[in-house]
């Protein structure tokens, strides 16, 4: 049976102004019963330290429950800039895209 994968995939700016949508997005991804959550960040761009913060809190949710969280940042977007910025590609799985996440 393949693995079940819950998707966000959010558009432009992430930011104080949308990070309460964005964090509800990724509760409710959370909370279904998938493997994987895919955060697909190909599409941001801008995003800000409370919204990295929330990605890192719905990865420790997810390894908390035994579950798998990958990142898509493809090179050179915002959203992988400031992954990199931020030591955080050291963190979380990150892939360049959709296909590279699921295969990882």
């Amino acid at each position: 049976m393949a693995p079940r994968v819950s998707v966000v995939a959010p558009e432009g700016e992430l930011d104080v102004a949308t990070l309460d949508d964005f964090r509800a997005a990724l509760s409710d991804a959370a909370s279904r019963p998938a493997d994987t959550l895919l955060i697909d960040l190909s599409e941001v761009s801008f995003i800000d330290s409370s919204s990295l913060g929330a990605v890192i809190e719905a990865g420790d949710r997810l390894r908390r429950d035994r579950r798998r969280l990958a990142v898509v940042a493809p090179p050179g977007t915002a959203a992988a800039v400031s992954l990199e910025l931020t030591g955080l590609r050291g963190r979380l799985a990150i892939f360049a895209t959709r296909d590279d996440a699921l295969d990882g």
